[in-house]
């Protein structure tokens, strides 16, 4: 029996979600679901996390343990719709490639490439990433997918937290949101009120850490994009000069 192709498996379990999707007012359009096709006849596709488009050249962000949790026979890929997510017609994917990982942080910078057409570059939108200073109490949002289905999901909330926070596997996070994470969620991004991505979240808590999530800024992990070729605007704009008075 011929082998169906990540698309259609894709796109079979998927299309209820999308009409759900249309309901989203405000989703950020280029974060996008990561996705998992097992490599075997009985292939089932569900989403593992969440990542945002970095730049148009398509480099990929995400957290790192997404990427690390992926088995072997799993073909990792994601979803770019050809519009805004709240009105949608079409959904374009792309093969997730090489993945630099960095682990103190658990972000994940990765390469993707259309899995059909290359045409479809055309639809690649990138967020704009800021390395900026946040404070507690900063309203904040996060576009994220989970489960068997494409409907993002968008959730508004406040930081509530920036220093370090060592976790149990040796990460660090060095961002608290007052937003709970659920599977799926990982590698999400966390966006200011202007827009911009500002961090990824990386952990769920739990105990007297619950409902809220922890991440990575992009403040912390500008280095690291930095040598992966993504250029992250900083923390405040360069004033233009005024033109000279005549």
């Amino acid at each position: 029996m011929r082998r169906p192709s990540i698309i259609l498996i894709t796109l079979q379990i998927l299309v209820a979600g999308s009409a759900l999707a249309q309901a989203v007012p405000s989703a950020l359009r280029s974060a996008v679901p990561l996705l998992c096709t097992e490599n075997h006849q009985a292939a089932r596709t569900r989403v593992r996390g969440t990542g945002v488009i970095a730049d148009s050249g398509g480099s990929l962000l995400t957290a790192a343990h997404v990427i690390q949790e992926a088995r072997s026979d799993c073909t990792l890929s994601i979803m770019i719709p050809d519009g805004e997510w709240n009105h949608f017609r079409q959904l374009h994917t792309f093969l997730i490639r090489e993945c630099s990982l960095f682990l103190p942080l658990d972000v994940a910078l990765c390469r993707i490439r259309p899995a059909d057409n290359s045409r479809e570059w055309a639809y690649i939108q990138p967020a704009r990433i800021r390395a900026r200073t946040t404070m507690p109490g900063d309203a904040i949002s996060i576009t994220s997918f989970t489960g068997w289905g494409l409907s993002p999901l968008v959730r508004s909330g406040h930081i509530t937290g920036r220093q370090l926070y060592q976790r149990q596997d040796g990460c660090y996070c060095d961002f608290a949101i007052d937003i709970t994470a659920s599977e799926g969620m990982s590698g999400s991004p966390i966006i200011s009120g202007q827009g911009e991505v500002i961090g990824i979240v990386t952990l769920a808590g739990s105990g007297k850490f619950r409902g809220m999530s922890f991440g990575a800024s992009m403040e912390e992990a500008s280095r690291f994009l930095k040598e992966q070729g993504i250029a992250t605007m900083p923390d405040f704009p360069v004033p233009i000069a005024a033109p000279p008075a005549h």
